[in-house]
């Protein structure tokens, strides 16, 4: 009865109403919004259009419907603001002025639904329509709108949501959209309209926050609906000269917060705009969105270098200013909504990662077809989750296999190969900055390009690397099963091969004994090789700079963890440019294959000079140089030794499967090209049995581990087969079944055995300090002696607990060194205090027996400055030196930390040229399936 009454109100007395409709280019919505205006059931009491220049025609449809005194024609670049109030300058006074665009429709109740709700209050100022997305119709765009802290504009609505009612309340809200607004004449007139620092963007958002602060209430009506193309934000409009550059979004959004905040609060947002700015450029330039990124710039320069309009902007709202902001803060959105938005990005990046073959497209660019209105959406029940998303179930059923696998192991990894990681990130950044290393003997010598990856890797888990490593390690299977997929869609549009392919080279990375060696750098090998075969298939296809740029990159990382994947890469390149011979491209692509490998030389840079000096290094992964227990067979057949191999029986079915992948023929000559990988793969293998490798500190005879080439023969054969399943289907049913029990036999086998082993021995969590906490707690370095005077003495010097990964890269030969290894063995011959001396000169403040024997602990008794000190075990002694120690590392030459400085960037570089670079959207041309109003409408 309340409501009747209200409306009965404003109906017997209508308040007047002005329309100003301002147009731009408006050719393709024009007709169907000058149709839904005419088919009002309240119209205004006046109408005048202000044409801005427009080039497409616009003004004179506005003319034939309006006639030529309502209209105005403004100048190019006359913003939306100036436009109304050049329209208002030309209507006679009213009650209400009612703002549209050229490409807003409405409904025949709209005005008097905004009426509605208008008239319901005296201190209602401002009012807008339910806005719907023209032309789904059907598409919630806004019901009201705020602005974030971190100045970005906020609906409340969730990306794509359809209007089905539940926002058909009317609200208080910080701000309304143009489009379709209904403002108070004495209000407008009170506080200056639009401002015209704003001339297209954020205005809507600056006049409510403006009426809001000078004690009016705005309103949303969601009786009143319109559609809305958002021709200008969607940049769908065609540009013309004088229209706001592309950073004015931005712009206008940071200006509407800063002209707008309390006094109280505004030296924190201008800092935290400031820097907030800043750090959006930044991930804008990571992420390969260029556009964005100088957007962001140039918005900010904008703002900052100019403080006087910002000062009179402020000191203007100030004038009008009777509310606090305490009063208001319901209107904002909670401080946590960006940060909320980010992740929601991030976890849909991750989706379309996991499962990219099912990732659909979700909110306004949606083309499934609306339900007609008053049709109910029906929702079947669809198939089971393993069937829609087989490859996201298989990659959840591999991840919980891997953390189950893992079950004894917790972060903190170290065993084997593995070294454990440094207390903070710091520490790798350390190793890649610092002029000198601590470790043990202070050296000079560059830290290997995978520490600058993994310090890289780390940052987010800055003070728990130890995270990253746990999860490269012992999560490697999952992630070498994402990357083999991705490359299976690639090659494959069979889906049950594709991810029997992926699953099962993951489970050849989990059966071949590294994870429980800790190879970290065999692992990460494994998982990088199908992204190289991924980009050089990409660039063989269609030869890019952009492509061998990434080729080159990824090259990099594999060869910075694993160096073997350097030699196998050229040769593979080498027979690809080989086989192609005679091509009208063959130039193109060598150049494109040349500038990839230049650029994996300038990043591994001075590392890749010391293993060139020393060829057969190349089978130096990353981590501790420990010899591996191989065979033949393991090269040969895929069969593994070594703790955590899987039985050598389980590889042959794989070979098989590769040596029938020849037999169809219409598939024959791409399966050869994954026989050649296979047989780079094989060959180097074998070369691997028949070599030994040393060390830069004297270690020598040390077996390669083959783990690597016999994977990625492996991972070939499996490749081959995925190739041929094309031809599965032309096959008898029988002996397809028979191919396939064939296919499932190492899955099933190797699956089983990963599971029922688990990770462990030599991987462990137990502690790897090689001195006592006392002795990694003193300043300097402690010298670690072992062995017996009869059997030979091996030592070596400690810095803190003992070395950590990255660091046993870097120690080499050096005239410390030489002095101290001459020194220790005088030491425990005839000792004197020249010796002792030399000892202190290299930073060595303490003596480490951990199995004592007796003669050798006497010699070291007799030496002169040697103080015994405790020891946390019977079998073990320690002794101090006294005297002053020196730090022979504070005397590092400057270009050290240079060239690691440099080093970084040119990382960083790399990786940022390398990301998908995304463009500024084009403007598209409007597509209506409606027949358009060709007529001319008069509106009277």
């Amino acid at each position: 009865m309340d409501d009747e009454q209200v409306i009965a109100a404003w109906r017997s007395s209508p308040p007047t109403v002005a329309a100003v409709l301002v147009s731009h280019d408006g050719a393709p919505w024009l007709p169907k919004v000058l149709a839904s205006l005419a088919g009002l059931s309240h119209a205004p009491t006046a109408w005048h259009a202000v044409d801005v220049s427009s080039t497409d025609g616009s003004a004179e449809l506005l003319r034939r419907s309006f006639g030529g005194e309502r209209i105005t024609y403004a100048p190019s670049g006359t913003g939306f603001g100036q436009a109304v109030r050049l329209g208002l300058a030309e209507l006679p006074r009213t009650d209400w002025i009612w703002l549209l665009h050229d490409d807003l429709t409405v409904t025949p109740g709209t005005l008097a639904g905004l009426l509605d709700e208008a008239t319901a209050s005296d201190d209602v100022a401002i009012v807008g329509p339910k806005i719907r997305e023209w032309p789904s119709l059907r598409r919630l765009l806004e019901v009201g709108l705020t602005l974030s802290g971190t100045a970005s504009r906020e609906t409340g609505l969730e990306t794509g949501e359809p209007d089905a009612g539940q926002h058909d309340w009317a609200e208080d809200v910080l701000a309304v959209n143009t489009a379709g607004m209904l403002v108070r004449r004495d209000v407008w007139d009170e506080l200056g309209g639009l401002d015209p620092e704003l001339p297209l963007f954020a205005d809507d958002l600056d006049l409510g926050w403006r009426a809001n602060r000078a004690g009016y209430r705005v309103r949303t009506a969601p009786g009143a609906v319109v559609f809305h193309a958002e021709a200008s934000r969607r940049r769908v409009r065609e540009r013309s000269a004088g229209d706001p550059p592309h950073h004015e979004r931005r712009r206008a959004e940071m200006f509407t917060v800063l002209a707008n905040v309390s006094r109280r609060r505004f030296a924190w947002q201008y800092v935290r705009l400031f820097f907030g700015s800043l750090l959006r450029f930044v991930t804008q330039l990571v992420g390969r969105y260029p556009e964005g990124a100088a957007d962001e710039l140039l918005a900010l320069r904008s703002i900052y270098l100019h403080p006087g309009r910002l000062k009179n902007a402020r000191r203007w709202r100030q004038s009008t200013s009777r509310r606090q902001h305490e009063d208001i803060a319901h209107l904002f959105p909670p401080w946590w909504q960006p940060y909320q938005h980010g992740w929601d990005g991030l976890v849909e990046t991750v989706r379309a990662m996991v499962r990219p073959e099912t990732t659909e497209t979700v909110g306004r660019r949606t083309f499934a077809p609306d339900p007609e209105d008053g049709e109910e959406l029906e929702v079947e029940e669809g198939p089971s989750i393993w069937r829609r998303r087989p490859w996201l179930t298989a990659t959840v059923l591999l991840l919980v296999a891997a953390v189950l696998a893992a079950r004894p192991l917790t972060p903190g990894l170290s065993g084997g190969a593995l070294l454990p990681a440094p207390p903070t990130t710091g520490g790798w950044w350390d190793l890649v900055l610092r002029g000198a290393q601590d470790i043990g003997l202070p050296s000079l010598a560059l830290a290997p390009p995978y520490v600058l990856l993994l310090g890289l890797g780390a940052v987010p888990v800055w003070f728990a690397p130890e995270l990253l490593v746990w999860v490269l390690l012992l999560l490697a299977p999952v992630l070498a099963g994402l990357t083999a997929h991705r490359l299976a869609r690639l090659v494959s549009s069979q889906r049950p091969a594709r991810i029997l392919f992926a699953v099962s080279y993951a489970l050849v990375v989990a059966a071949g004994g590294a994870i429980d060696q800790g190879r970290i750098g065999t692992v990460l090998g494994l998982v990088v090789a199908p992204i190289l075969v991924n980009v050089a298939l990409q660039l063989v296809t269609v030869p890019h700079w952009q492509t061998a740029l990434r080729l080159g990159i990824w090259v990099a990382v594999g060869a910075a963890f694993a160096p073997l994947l350097l030699p196998m890469t050229i040769a593979v390149l080498a027979i690809v440019l080989v086989a192609r011979r005679g091509h009208e491209e063959l130039r193109t692509l060598a150049l494109h294959v040349g500038a990839a490998l230049g650029v994996a030389a300038v990043l591994l840079g001075p590392w890749l000079a010391q293993r060139a000096l020393n060829p057969v290094r190349v089978w130096w992964d990353a981590g501790l140089a420990t010899a591996a227990d191989t065979s033949l067979p393991s090269a040969v057949l895929g069969g593994w030794d070594g703790a955590g191999s899987a039985p050598g029986w389980m590889g042959v079915s794989i070979v098989v499967l590769g040596v029938l992948a020849l037999v169809p023929a219409l598939t024959r000559a791409e399966v050869r090209w994954a026989w050649a990988i296979g047989l780079v793969g094989l060959a180097v293998a074998v070369l691997g049995h028949l070599v030994t490798y040393g060390t830069p500190s004297g270690e020598l005879g040390i077996t390669p581990s083959l783990a690597l080439p016999a994977g990625l023969f492996l991972g070939a054969m499996l490749g081959a087969a995925l190739l041929a399943s094309e031809e599965l289907e032309f096959l008898p049913r029988r002996l397809a079944a028979a191919v396939v029990a064939v296919a499932l036999v190492f899955p099933v086998a190797a699956g089983v055995h990963w599971l029922v082993r688990g990770s462990s021995d030599p991987l462990t969590n137990a502690s790897n300090e090689i001195v006592p906490a006392y002795l990694a707690e003193r300043d300097g370095s402690t010298l670690v002696v072992r062995g017996s005077l009869d059997a030979g003495v091996r030592y070596t010097v400690v810095r803190g607990s003992g070395p950590v990964l990255g660091e046993e890269a870097m120690i080499g030969p050096s005239d410390t060194a030489e002095d101290v290894r001459a020194a220790v063995d005088r030491l425990l011959s005839s000792p004197s205090d020249e010796d002792v001396q030399v000892l202190l000169d290299a930073g060595i403040t303490a003596v480490y027996l951990p199995d004592a024997d007796d003669r050798l602990a006497s010699r070291v008794d007799a030496a002169p400055s040697m103080q015994p000190a405790g020891s946390e075990s019977p079998t073990s002694r320690v002794w101090t030196v006294q005297g002053d120690a020196d730090d022979p590392a504070r005397d590092a030459p400057w270009w050290r930390v240079g060239l690691g400085a440099v080093q970084t960037l040119v990382w960083l570089l790399a990786l940022v040229l390398t990301a998908p670079v995304r463009r500024r959207p084009e403007p598209e041309p409007y597509v209506d399936e409606a027949d358009d109003e060709t007529d001319s409408v008069v509106l009277a």
